[in-house]
C-alpha cells in the first residue's frame, strides 16, 4: 500500500496525459451516455399533465440533471480495457511491474473525473437555461451524505466491473454478461426512471439490491428528493454488497491468475 501512495502522484500525471492525449475518444465515450437527456425530455412531457407519483415537473428536471452528473462520476470502461489486455496478451507486461494492474485502472478513471466535469459544465448549464427553477439546494444534511454516498456508489462501479472483467480469464467476450448486468442496473438503479415510479411492493426487494446505492441514493440527496434518514438503510446495504463484491473480487482474481499463467499468459 505505501508503494501505491507513493506512485500516486506519477500515476496521475501519466493518466492525465493519456485522457488529454485520447480527448476525441473520451468526448465521443462522454456523449456516447446520453440517456438521461432522452429520458429528461420524455418525463417532463409526461409530468407536464401533472405530477407523476408525487414528481413536478422541476423535479424530473432535477433527477435527470443530477443523473447525467453521478453517472459520468462512475461510469468506467474496465471490462473492455482489461479483456483486451486479457485476450491479447498485454497483461503480461503489465502483472512484471510491482503493483496490481487494477490500481492504474481506478487512478485512470479517477483522472478523468475532473475532465468529465468541464465537458458536462455547458450540457448543464444548457438544461438550467432551458429549466432554471431546477436550481434548488437539498438541505445541508443531505448535501453533506451525498459526498459518501458518491463515493460509495463509485466503489461499487468499480468492483463489479472488475468482477466482470476477471471473467475475462474464463470467456472471450466478458463485455456481452456486462451488457446483460447493465441492463438490470438501468432498470434497477433509478437511471432509466426514479424509483419513486416503481410499484410499492417492489421496494423491498429493490432496497436488498445493491442498485439504488449505485445511482438513486447519491442521485436523489443531491436533487433534494430523499433525506439522509431515508438514505442510511440502502447506504448500509450498499456497503455490504460492497465488502462482499471486493471478496468475490480478490477471488476472481487469484483463480484468474492461476489460470492465465497455466496457458502461458
Amino acid at each position: 500500500m505505501l508503494h501505491v501512495l507513493r506512485a500516486l502522484p506519477d500515476m496521475f500525471r501519466v493518466s492525465v496525459a493519456e485522457t488529454v492525449a485520447y480527448r476525441a475518444e473520451f468526448v465521443i465515450w462522454m456523449l456516447s451516455a446520453t440517456l438521461p437527456l432522452i429520458m429528461l425530455a420524455l418525463w417532463s412531457s409526461v409530468a407536464s399533465e401533472g405530477p407523476v407519483a408525487g414528481l413536478t415537473q422541476d423535479d424530473v428536471a432535477r433527477y435527470y440533471a443530477v443523473t447525467m452528473v453521478v453517472r459520468q462520476f462512475t461510469s468506467m470502461w474496465l471490462v473492455w480495457s482489461f479483456g483486451y489486455e486479457v485476450r491479447t496478451g498485454a497483461l503480461s507486461s503489465r502483472l512484471l511491474k510491482p503493483m496490481n494492474p487494477l490500481w492504474r485502472s481506478a487512478v485512470e478513471f479517477l483522472t478523468a473525473i475532473p475532465l468529465r466535469g468541464a465537458v458536462l459544465l455547458p450540457v448543464l448549464a444548457a438544461v438550467v437555461w432551458w429549466r432554471p427553477s431546477l436550481l434548488a439546494w437539498p438541505e445541508p444534511g443531505a448535501l453533506l451524505l451525498a459526498v459518501p454516498a458518491l463515493v460509495l456508489a463509485w466503489l461499487l462501479h468499480f468492483v463489479v466491473q472488475v468482477c466482470f472483467a476477471l471473467l475475462s480469464f474464463w470467456i472471450d467476450r466478458s463485455e456481452g454478461l456486462f451488457m446483460v448486468y447493465f441492463a438490470a442496473f438501468a432498470f434497477l438503479s433509478g437511471y432509466v426512471a426514479p424509483l419513486a415510479l416503481f410499484p410499492a411492493w417492489s421496494r423491498p426487494l429493490l432496497d436488498a439490491l445493491p442498485f439504488p446505492a449505485m445511482h438513486a441514493v447519491p442521485t436523489e440527496l443531491m436533487a433534494g428528493m430523499r433525506t439522509p434518514a431515508d438514505a442510511l438503510p440502502e447506504l448500509l446495504v450498499g456497503t455490504a454488497w460492497l465488502l462482499g463484491l471486493t471478496g468475490l473480487a480478490l477471488w476472481l482474481w487469484r483463480a484468474g491468475l492461476r489460470r492465465y499463467g497455466a496457458f502461458g499468459g
